[in-house]
Parts: structure tokens; C-alpha cells; sequence
């Protein structure tokens, strides 16, 4: 049946008017995933990080721009690099001052006790290139200096998936924490290696294997755990001389091992080669400092507390980055905007899994 002219005139405007009133809903939002990290991030400081995990000496480059005409794999514009720094963590020497980190109330009994441990593999300037970029290393490579902010966006950080499975033995502190230290460590150092994420935590893990001893760990170190060493023993222990560097803390407890590689093609660590002179002479190698009248004739290797954290004092006071005022309770801390009570006695805001 047809409808008058006027009739059908009128239906056309009442449905014209009701699709203006009644628009479709605008699709829904992809929800996203909480983003890794092991702190709130306006409390990740560059400068509370720097106390824990990061390096001693400045860099003025650290950062620069992508080059999208680049075809050799590299991620950006970085200048190039002779060789990587390993640097390896002894944690009971680490885990006094830091026992509200996940990984040092879990320290007795594990690898980490008794063997060295993945702190970061670290592109780093041989002499010639430091002294032309006025710096000792790139960082925050690719587009990524606005990882350095407290306001880091979600792109900084690694899909935890890229993490290897064993990372938890031969790097704690990479799984622990809500991945805290491989969101430090892969905007910082991996994204000037021209790795994707999941290659450069795999080639640090092998990088430490490739080690002598066990696993990484000479005997000398697991042998003489709660003694002391002489630091000529401990020098020859990693057979090539001068691709090994040592620092102690001030009491000439082991703190760290750095090792040095070569660069390969695809950016890979290649074979160990003789350190850089700027990493001999610096903090990294604080055990020896004067080669002639080397500072730690005798090192001493700490062990594990009867009480499960790390060797020698705890830390005197609360304060640290990441801690708050000393606490007895959850409660107190909560008040003050932290998260817990640490064994240590102080407030964190590290939460615990």
C-alpha cells in the first residue's frame, strides 16, 4: 500500500530526527595491562635508581636521534661501542643495605648465596670513543630518553615475556620485584645494543655462563665464602688478565665483578677482551684503584647472615631509596604513604607478590 505523499514525507522525518537523537555508541576502549614495575613510578626516581643499580660515572650522551635511513639492524642513530662491561653482583654484599628488595629476603639457601648474579650487560666506549663522545657509555637509546622521567610511559619498560625462564636463578632481581630491575636495565643499557629485548636478556645470561667456574662463579669465590682472598688469586681465577674488574666496598668486601666482551655483528657479545682504561680507573674497579698499591690486597667474600640477608652490618638507618622512616607495623608505614614494613625494619614501597 502506498502512503500518501504528505504521510510518507512525515515518516522520513521522524526517522532522520531519530537517528540524529539516538547516535551510535563509540566502540569501547582495548583495556590495556598494568604496566610492569616494581615501585610506583613518582618514586622511581633517576635518582633513587641511580643509588641502587645505575653507574657511577656521568654521561653527557644519553641520548639520540633515530635514523630511519639506518639498514644495518642497529635500533637508532647510537654511536658505536667497542665493548660491553658484564657487571655481576655478589649479593651478600649487596642485600644489607637493600633487605627489603624480594630478592635478599629470599637470599639464603639460593644460587645467589653462594655465586655471582646478573646486575646488567653494558654497552660501553673503548678509550678512543670516550674521549670523541666526551662520555663512557650510551644510554636511553632509540627515542628513549623519556624513560630516564618518573613519568615513564609503559613503552619503557620489556614484555615480561621476553624475560628468560632461568633469569630467576641467574638474575633475581631482573623477576623479582615486579621485574624492577629488567625495567631499569633494558631502556638504559639494552636499547643501545641493537638486540631486541628477549636476545639481549638471553645474550647476558650466556654472557655469565660463558664464565670460568661454576656457572659463572670461579672456585676461588665459592671456596673462601666467609674468608678472605688474596686479590691477585682472585685476578687469575677469570684467566684473561686485565678483562676483569673488581669493586669492593669501603671495608674491602666484594661488591661487584665486571667482565668485558667484545661487540659482534648483530650487536651480540662476542669473546672477553682487555677493559677499557676508562673502566679500569674508575669506581668499577675500586678493589684494585692503584695497580702498583692496589687498595684490597685481600678481599673478603661475604656470606649469607645466620638471619638469611646478606653479610656483614645492615644498613644503620632507614632511608635508602625506595624506603621510608623505621616502622613496627604495616600501619605505621601505610599512614606515611608507603606500602609495608621490611624486615628491615624500615618502610618500602616495594609491595610484596
Amino acid at each position: 500500500m502506498r502512503l500518501p505523499p504528505c504521510l510518507a514525507l512525515w515518516v522520513c522525518l521522524v526517522i532522520a530526527q531519530g537517528c540524529r537523537t539516538h547516535p551510535s555508541a563509540p566502540p569501547e576502549a582495548t583495556p590495556t595491562g598494568p604496566t610492569a614495575t616494581a615501585r610506583p613510578l613518582a618514586l622511581a626516581t633517576p635518582e633513587a635508581i641511580e643509588f641502587e643499580f645505575g653507574r657511577p660515572q656521568a654521561t653527557a650522551c644519553n641520548c639520540f636521534s633515530p635514523n630511519p635511513s639506518a639498514t644495518d639492524g642497529w635500533v637508532c642513530a647510537t654511536p658505536r661501542f667497542g665493548a660491553y662491561l658484564l657487571a655481576l653482583t655478589w649479593a651478600p654484599n649487596f642485600c644489607p643495605g637493600h633487605p627489603d628488595k624480594e630478592q635478599c629476603e629470599q637470599l639464603a639457601g639460593s644460587f645467589a648465596a653462594t655465586h655471582l648474579t646478573l646486575h646488567g650487560l653494558w654497552p660501553q666506549f673503548n678509550d678512543a670513543e670516550a674521549e670523541q663522545q666526551k662520555c663512557m657509555y650510551p644510554a636511553f637509546c632509540g627515542g628513549l630518553c623519556e624513560c630516564r622521567s618518573s613519568a615513564a610511559p609503559a613503552r619503557c619498560f620489556p614484555d615480561p615475556a621476553t624475560i628468560p625462564e632461568d633469569m630467576g636463578k641467574y638474575g633475581p632481581g631482573y623477576v623479582t620485584d615486579n621485574f624492577f630491575l629488567a625495567n631499569h636495565e633494558w631502556p638504559k643499557h639494552g636499547s643501545c645494543t641493537g638486540m631486541d629485548s628477549r636476545t639481549y636478556f638471553t645474550s647476558t645470561i650466556e654472557a655469565l655462563k660463558s664464565l670460568p667456574g661454576d656457572e659463572g662463579t670461579p672456585a676461588v669465590l665459592r671456596d673462601n665464602i666467609g674468608k678472605g682472598v688474596a686479590l691477585e688469586e682472585l685476578i687469575s681465577a677469570f684467566d684473561v688478565r686485565g678483562s676483569v674488574a673488581f669493586r669492593c666496598d669501603e671495608r674491602c668486601n666484594l661488591a661487584e665483578v665486571g667482565a668485558c666482551f667484545g661487540v659482534g655483528a648483530q650487536g651480540k657479545p662476542t669473546t672477553r677482551i682487555p677493559c677499557p682504561q676508562n673502566v679500569m680507573t674508575s669506581s668499577t674497579n675500586s678493589c684494585v684503584g692503584n695497580p702498583q698499591r692496589p687498595r684490597c690486597p685481600t678481599v673478603s667474600i661475604q656470606a649469607v647472615r645466620p638471619d638469611g640477608g646478606g653479610g656483614g652490618e645492615p644498613a644503620p638507618t632507614c632511608g635508602q631509596p625506595g624506603q621510608g622512616p623505621a616502622c613496627t607495623s604495616d600501619d605505621t608505614c601505610r599512614t606515611q604513604g608507603f606500602v609495608r614494613c621490611a624486615k628491615s625494619g624500615c618502610c618500602t614501597t616495594v609491595p610484596k607478590r
